[in-house]
């Protein structure tokens, strides 16, 4: 049985994000953030992986040390589900450090690029223990980020995405946003969930720190484990939160802390484009790959999604029950299925992905 130290939180929860509260906010940090949370299929992605928050009381994005390359691996995890390991890709920004100066600039950059629409989530993953001469701590760490692939790249065109919420890092603590990190606006709900070993961890503090000017509040789950406020201004966000607990293994470590972060974009709301939503042809990608009634069937066994699935949604207006046939066919074969609204005079779009 586990027993925690909560951080309990300086001042009462807040209902809205009024990033103007100075609290002080402990230790490294390690997260991840991407060079845009929106992207056309086919087009990089590159992530950073950035390790610090050293100053202003530890309430800053300043790098202070890296991840370690022999201690972490970078993942995504696609819209299907699949978790992929891209650390391969990482490769390092800085200037090495010299006898007479430190290493500057010291980041990792990982990339990826994919042909199917939806949700992608981004996770560095560290394992490490430290020693001094009395004791020994291990430190689990968990950093995510987010990014939104559309075959129109718009914040429209993605809103309605809901695979981010997909836990990917069952081993260790975890934030899981219940809202879509991609597309937030000034103003909107956020709701995010921290699980530990995919259980919600209630009474427990998350900081939230705003990048253009590190101000930050702390605010503490409920008994479902989330914390709920409302969006601040257009801004790079990072999510942050430490529960430690006195797991040990005898010979190697006395503690283990536990580490998560996660950063999103809150992005001002987009000017309304010409043109009604829905209208213009649907569009229906398989695997990447646009489909239409001639060509798409997706063969899994013995259950199939085909041109008959596609015409209902069709003859639906694109919607409705049409398309409720055709995501549960689409999952009855094995795929996965993410819905892309209409926007600037195109039809919505749906993507299916078949394992």
């Amino acid at each position: 049985m586990m027993t925690f130290r909560k951080k309990t939180a300086g001042f009462a929860l807040a209902a809205a994000l009024m990033l103007g509260a100075a609290v002080p906010v402990s230790a490294h940090d390690g997260w991840t953030q991407v060079n845009s949370p929106i992207v056309a299929q086919g087009q990089v992605s590159y992530v950073e992986l950035m390790y610090g928050n050293h100053s202003n009381e530890h309430k800053s994005y300043r790098l202070e040390g890296q991840w370690g390359t022999d201690t972490s691996k970078v993942y995504v995890t696609t819209p299907a589900g699949v978790k992929s390991d891209i650390t391969g890709t990482r490769f390092y920004t800085g200037e090495p450090s010299t006898e007479t100066t430190p290493a500057k600039n010291n980041y990792f950059v990982a990339s990826f690029k994919s042909n199917v629409p939806g949700a992608y989530i981004v996770s560095t993953e560290g394992d490490s223990v430290f020693k001094s001469a009395a004791s020994a701590s291990r430190t689990l760490r968990s950093a995510k980020a987010f990014v939104a692939v559309g075959d129109i790249p718009v914040l429209d065109r993605v809103k309605a995405l809901t695979g981010f919420s997909r836990q990917v890092s069952p081993d260790r603590a975890e934030l899981i946003p219940l809202f879509n990190p991609a597309a937030a606006t000034p103003g909107g709900k956020v709701s995010i969930r921290l699980l530990l070993k995919g259980e919600p961890l209630a009474d427990t503090a998350i900081d939230v720190i705003r990048r253009s000017n590190s101000e930050a509040i702390e605010l503490e789950t409920d008994a479902n484990g989330t914390v709920t406020f409302t969006a601040g201004a257009a801004d790079y966000y990072l999510v942050r939160s430490k529960p430690s607990t006195e797991e040990a293994k005898a010979g190697e470590y006395d503690l283990t802390n536990y580490e998560a972060t996660m950063t999103f974009t809150v992005q001002n709301k987009p000017v309304l484009l010409p043109g009604g939503a829905g209208a213009g042809k649907p569009f229906v990608y398989v695997n990447g790959k646009a489909a239409s009634p001639a060509t798409m069937k997706i063969e899994q066994g013995v259950t199939k999604v085909d041109a008959a699935f596609f015409r209902q949604y069709v003859d639906s207006g694109y919607k409705g029950a049409g398309l409720v046939a055709l995501r549960a066919a689409s999952t009855a074969a094995g795929a996965s299925v993410e819905y892309f609204p209409g926007v600037g005079g195109t039809g919505a779009a749906v993507s299916i992905y078949l394992k």
